[in-house]
């Protein structure tokens, strides 16, 4: 069925009442009118569309001489402007081979450009998850829209979503939009943390992953290897230096022995023959006291290049922490929900720390003390075979003591960390609640219940020390009864000649020494033992579901939707717009929610309006108005139906409560939606101008803009003074939003978002809370931000602007305001009814 669309130009609403029939899509290349000329109503699919009922009172708003500027006064002379389709694409590693990039040209199509584009290394590197691409892009007479593609190159390791940049340079004949300038593709990763390999065993839940805890670890162990930059390289150059110690170890052991057996051995003369220098035994222990020392300075170099140039640990914190908190951003609700803010940082700062440390640094440190062993084991073996059963009966009796306890660790490691986060997890609920608490004078109600979780934390924590207690007496027992029994049972072996006394306190040193390497053997596995639980959860975290999928399913069909609207109405910009792309309307269409079946009643939510325009999305309390706002900007994602506007419209949602951003000041809150990629800055005099429309140019907010905006001009300069006196400049005005007053954070919100000047602004109940003087200031900047294409703009760019369009709700008792070109009215029995607004109504007229 043909789409009916309501009119696009004020040209067109007047021409609509002079005729006494509808417009169709073909007459004047325009869209065809929702309504009959005769004021009738009309149903169509699931909209009813009628007349506006006549106002009883109407003051028409001053309209700005702007505002009446038309689009195409300057098409014929301005240059055309070149921008990406949108400013996010999306590929899918494993299911895209390559990422289609569209770019599009806006004006009058005459003539030929072209533009140079080239991609650019973000977190996604080319060679690793794409291929670079750098050429020139031209456009012939009346093609509005050219494509180049990307080749995405697929692994089998796991990343989060990473993304790579492609920017528009070099004009020819034409110019680069100063936002659209930029563009990034996000490449979405399936695979799974830390291998594929556990698909099964994640779906089910992280209590399965325990029973796949050493497979798990040593999964984690070649994810680190293999997939965190340097890692490899380090870690076998780790392995070797290592061993110069274990060489040393080995020499340490035979200079004992020919100290007690040659150069202390008064007894035997003929040991004169075989010192370092023949004859003499002083002269020789100086030579063993300078062997003894001399290695060190080596082994201290060698320390140093492992600490200075080899440290890894930093390496896998950052690749994890970095990917774990880009993997929290893009969570679904339902996957935050989950990880509740406490556990985040449980994650991050303790359970991360642990992994790397334990779970693979601790990999050299037991191959370091496996060198070691192998050196005792040669020893013992070459002097006296019969001593050398520990070596067998050590390890034995450690891997069946792990075995047998692993369960029993991995439940009180699991109630200690659930124990320690709802800890922390209180902590953080009061200081939420601390107004509430402190209205309803419930300080001491919660302090009790804060005891009541301390205490049961106690229990838990006693519990995991007494068994890490009994497990850690296991070894030095073993050891204790082992010199014990060789001191008894070897001392006749001695006095029978068949070994030295040296080589008798040697094995007994080596005893004590290989008690000690074996006691932090059993400390090692142990503590790699005790990673598995927090590997578990941070596994569970790194596999959450994530947006990305409807994020990617939502521009796939607005991308269509703007393609299906060239390939039918062609490349040419209709009357009364500047580009084909200007006349592409902002649509919901059969959309239905399961949990809101008024909006979802008669078929599904249908509504639209044209670029351009003020709507006014009005209904009674509960109705579903904010959902609306929500639906547009995809806060939600719908049951069926689709929502479709262009994607290279920029949409900016501004909920009721005015939300900031802790630790960027003042400055950086008002310019937080510009990014370094844009061609220009925010102008700072702009912001200014802004600030002192909606009256927040208080001195003391404008003394620490200027404050904040002088050091943002001169990074560099902070940063090297931060490092300096380990201060942040703008962490003293962190306090500024509690010199706010509820209107003006309102008003603030407000402000960035006029300074961020997107081209869709939805904005939920704006004006509820401001008194009539600062409403009629509010509104009148709304119309004007429509009217002039943005907020104190400089009036000679208005033609390479786009539309600005702004959906806005209300209650009930406001009624319809003047300012609004279309209304949305959603009633009590389900659905929602498109009007024409009071300024439209009143352009007819």
């Amino acid at each position: 069925p043909h789409l009916l669309l309501p009119i696009t130009t004020d040209r067109h609403l007047v021409r609509a009442r002079l005729r006494p029939a509808m417009f169709t899509s073909s007459q004047r290349g325009g869209p065809a009118l929702p309504f009959l000329a005769n004021g009738s109503q009309r149903q169509v699919g699931s909209m009813r569309y009628m007349p506006m009922q006549e106002m009883t009172s109407y003051s028409p708003m001053p309209v700005h001489p702007m505002a009446n500027a038309r689009a195409v006064s300057g098409g014929e002379t301005d240059p055309d402007i070149i921008q990406f389709l949108s400013p996010i694409f999306y590929a899918s590693e494993g299911k895209d081979d390559t990422v289609e990039i569209h770019v599009i040209r806006l004006g009058s199509l005459r003539g030929s450009c072209s533009v140079k584009y080239r991609t650019e290394d973000d977190s996604a590197l080319a060679g690793e998850k794409y291929e670079h691409r750098e050429a020139r892009l031209d456009f012939g007479p009346g093609e509005a829209r050219r494509s180049f593609e990307v080749p995405i190159i697929t692994d089998d390791s796991f990343d989060t979503t990473l993304q790579f940049n492609i920017f528009l340079e070099e004009p020819v004949n034409c110019k680069i939009d100063g936002v659209g300038n930029h563009a990034r593709v996000l490449v979405m990763d399936e695979d799974m943390f830390p291998s594929n390999d556990f698909k099964e065993e994640i779906e089910k839940g992280e209590e399965t992953l325990y029973e796949v805890g050493f497979s798990l670890l040593y999964a984690f162990m070649k994810f680190s290897y293999y997939h965190v930059p340097t890692i490899w390289w380090k870690s076998i150059l780790m392995i070797v230096l290592a061993q110069f110690g274990n060489l040393y170890y080995m020499l340490t052991i035979y200079i004992r022995v020919y100290l007690v057996d040659k150069v202390l051995n008064f007894q035997d003369e003929s040991t004169l023959d075989q010192l370092f220098v023949k004859g003499d035994r002083a002269a020789t222990a100086l030579m063993i006291g300078i062997i003894w020392v001399a290695p060190n300075v080596l082994l201290l170099a060698i320390d140093y290049f492992q600490m200075a140039f080899l440290e890894m640990g930093y390496n896998i914190r950052f690749h994890l922490r970095v990917n774990l908190f880009r993997k929290y951003l893009n969570y679904t609700q339902e996957s935050r929900a989950e990880v509740p803010i406490q556990d985040l940082k449980a994650a991050m700062m303790q359970d991360i720390p642990d992994c790397v440390s334990d779970g693979y640094i601790a990999i050299f440190e037991f191959w370091s003390m496996a060198g070691k062993l192998g050196c005792v084991a040669y020893f013992m073996l070459s002097k006296h075979p019969e001593s050398a059963w520990p070596l067998l009966f050590y390890p034995t009796l450690i891997a069946l003591q792990l075995w047998c306890t692993y369960k029993t660790r991995m439940t009180l490691s699991h109630r200690t960390g659930d124990g320690e986060s709802e800890t922390v997890g209180w902590l953080v609920h009061a200081n939420n609640a601390c107004r509430l608490i402190c209205d309803y004078k419930r300080r001491p109600y919660v302090v009790s219940k804060f005891e009541q979780v301390l205490r049961a934390q106690r229990k838990l924590t006693m519990d995991y020390k007494s068994f890490n207690f009994w497990h850690d007496q296991l070894v030095p027992w073993v050891t204790l009864l082992a010199i014990g029994g060789y001191m008894a049972l070897a001392g006749h072996v001695v006095v029978k000649g068949y070994i030295t006394l040296g080589s008798f306190l040697a094995t007994i040193n080596v005893y004590k020494d290989l008690g000690d390497r074996f006691s932090k053997i059993q400390d090692t596995l142990a503590s790699m033992m005790g990673v598995i639980e927090p590997l578990a959860g941070l596994t569970t975290m790194f596999n959450l579901p994530t947006d990305v999928p409807s994020r990617i399913e939502c521009f796939r069909s607005r991308q269509a939707y703007v393609l299906d609207w060239l390939k039918e109405k062609g490349s040419q910009a209709p009357p009364g717009h500047n580009s084909v792309y200007d006349s592409i309307p902002l649509m919901i269409r059969g959309v239905t929610l399961d949990h809101s079946p008024k909006l979802s009643a008669r078929g599904g939510l249908s509504a639209h309006t044209p670029q351009g325009k003020v709507v006014q999305v009005i209904g009674p309390h509960d109705a579903g108005k904010g959902t609306i706002l929500h639906l547009l900007c995809d806060g939600i994602s719908p049951d069926e139906g689709e929502i479709l506007s262009p994607p290279h419209l920029r949409v900016l949602p501004i909920p009721p409560d005015p939300l900031f951003v802790d630790g960027l000041g003042l400055h950086g809150n008002l310019v937080f939606g510009f990014s370094e990629h844009t061609l220009h800055d925010p102008d700072p005099a702009r912001v200014r101008r802004i600030l002192r429309r909606l009256q927040l140019d208080k001195p003391w907010v404008m003394k620490i803009f200027d404050k904040e905006e002088l050091n943002s001009s001169s990074d560099q300069d902070a940063e090297e003074e931060d490092e300096e006196t380990g201060q942040n400049e703008g962490e003293a005005d962190d306090e500024w939003t509690l010199k706010l007053s509820g209107s003006e954070k309102k008003r603030f919100q407000l402000a960035r978002a006029f300074v961020y000047d997107p081209e869709v602004l939805l904005m939920h109940r704006p004006i509820d809370a401001l008194d009539q003087d600062m409403k009629d200031v509010v509104i009148s900047l709304m119309r004007e931000f429509v009217d002039k294409r943005g907020i104190e703009n400089d009036p000679s760019t208005f033609n390479s602007r786009r539309p600005r369009t702004i959906v806005w709700s209300s209650g009930m008792s406001q009624g319809l305001h003047p300012i609004s070109d279309y209304v949305w009215r959603v009633l009590d029995s389900g659905g929602v009814v498109v009007e024409n607004g009071p300024r439209m109504s009143m352009l007819a007229s």
